[in-house]
């Protein structure tokens, strides 16, 4: 029923319903149910002017619920609300202010308990459940858990099933347990949670730095502002917030066959090895063709025997090599699932009086796996991100460029600055 449906962005001006489920673990993972687990149904504050969400991500503070269903052998029964909302969830379990309250409410005079608190300690955050009514009908879009990390837990969207709109919570739950088995081994499963939309496609817009500004401040101020919201749509990816790289990176542009024109690259490792990276673009592009090869040796003969040896059909000239620094802000979008980075990196060519430059790249890396995957936003989201640092930036009273310059170009600018014939005109 489901993949029949047709949704289309919602109405923005509606709230939307969302409830947090809490399950036994062994719903999701073939391991064996614990005698007399519960379910608990928490509701949480309803989303102002929201729309369908590939994914949420629930911080502590997040998870405060209002009321609390219980649901256990057939039977269903909300417990008395809490005075005020109380965050439910931290990544390790319950928290201690939700365990006392669920003690509380589930005891009735006689201290009988209305749940087993046996069970509780099996119980895990499965589920977000996203109901939207508009005029045109009532739907609910089921998240399971996808991620859980110190900072949060992330859900992925896994179906949507439309419903009247006085169905009671139980028969949601109901509903949406049975289709978790959709997606389930990209949920599951850490490492085949995304997908590569594009593969073998790097996808990147770029902004020129104008100012000499720290790329270590940019990028902290840059991870602050998601954090606290300035980039509406979208959050920091939970366990990989921020990376940091360095690069010594010899270079070459690869002149002819036609098919191959762009940029291959030595970048040195640790163990003195090198992963080469080959780039084939013949303009400076959103997108361009982009391959690596790890564990490369090279011989007493250096570059460019190797590349003459490894690859004889290319023409290529020596560039000259620069050092690279830079620290990504990783982000992904709760809308539609894709994950870009932002990486603000400084770009020092030693051999050319140190010669700069400084770039913020927004690059798309993967999709998470969810209901209604697709790559046809990946450009519109890209941009809207790319405006969003534009304007991180500008706050910062920094000037920037959108570009598509590339560090080829940048590569072929410092050898013509330094020509004898450049030098004399």
């Amino acid at each position: 029923m489901t993949a029949q449906l047709t949704f289309s962005g919602g109405h923005h001006d509606v709230p939307v319903a969302r409830h947090l489920v809490f399950v036994d673990a062994a719903h999701q993972y073939s391991m064996a149910p614990t005698s007399g687990a519960p379910v608990l149904v928490a509701q949480l504050a309803p989303e102002k002017g929201g729309g369908p969400a590939a994914m949420e991500f629930l911080r502590k503070e997040a998870t405060a619920v209002s009321a609390v269903t219980v649901l256990n052998d057939g039977a269903a029964r909300t417990l008395s609300p809490p005075a005020m909302p109380l965050a439910s969830w931290e990544a390790t379990g319950f928290t201690e202010e939700f365990q006392n309250y669920l003690h509380s409410a589930g005891s009735p005079e006689d201290m009988t308990p209305v749940i087993p608190w046996e069970g509780l300690s099996a119980l895990g955050a499965l589920l977000v459940l996203r109901t939207h009514t508009t005029p045109e009908r009532t739907y609910t879009e089921v998240l399971v858990c996808a991620r859980v990390r110190i900072t949060g837990t992330l859900f992925t969207r896994v179906t949507r099933f439309e419903h009247s709109p006085t169905a009671e919570i139980a028969e949601l739950v109901e509903r949406a347990l049975a289709a978790t088995a959709s997606l389930q081994d990209y949920v599951r499963i850490e490492n085949t949670g995304s997908v590569t939309q594009e593969e073998g496609i790097e996808i990147e817009q770029k902004l020129n730095l104008l100012d000499d500004v720290s790329i270590w401040q940019l990028s902290m101020s840059m991870w602050g502002a998601v954090e606290r919201g300035d980039f509406p749509g979208f959050i920091t990816d939970p366990g990989y917030e921020l990376t940091r790289w360095h690069f010594v990176q010899h270079n070459f542009e690869v002149l002819a066959p036609a098919g191959e024109v762009g940029h291959i690259a030595f970048q040195a490792n640790p163990d003195g090895s090198y992963q080469l990276k080959i780039k084939k673009f013949p303009a400076d592009a959103l997108r361009r063709e982009e391959s690596f090869v790890k564990g490369v040796k090279v011989e007493g003969d250096g570059f460019e025997g190797y590349l003459a040896r490894e690859y004889p059909e290319l023409t290529v000239r020596r560039l000259p090599s620069f050092n690279r620094t830079r620290f990504d802000v990783n982000v992904q979008s709760l809308a539609s699932g894709h994950c870009f980075g932002i990486e603000t990196d400084e770009v020092t060519v030693p051999s050319h009086a140190g010669r700069k430059l400084k770039q913020i790249e927004m690059e798309y890396l993967e999709t998470r796996h969810h209901d209604g995957m697709g790559d046809t936003t990946i450009d519109t989201e890209m941009d809207r991100l790319t405006s969003l640092v534009e304007k991180h930036a500008a706050e910062q009273g920094i000037v920037t460029e959108r570009t598509l310059y590339s560090k080829l170009s940048f590569l072929r600018d410092c050898v013509e600055a330094s020509s004898p014939e450049t030098a004399q005109s």
